[in-house]
């Protein structure tokens, strides 16, 4: 029994684990996107587009 709790809370932080990782990629990628947005405005606002 004593496995199948260790099996859990090693199955529970990897989990938490992946999901931290996903979180902070879909953040960085909606941060990249963001940037790039910023920077075409600019450039169609420099060229008078």
């Amino acid at each position: 029994m004593a496995d199948h709790d260790d099996d859990k809370k090693a199955y529970l932080a990897s989990q938490k684990k992946r999901n931290l990782a996903i979180g902070l990629s879909l953040g960085a990628f909606v941060i990249l996107v963001f940037i790039v947005s910023l920077v075409r405005m600019a450039e169609g606002v420099a060229a008078g587009h």
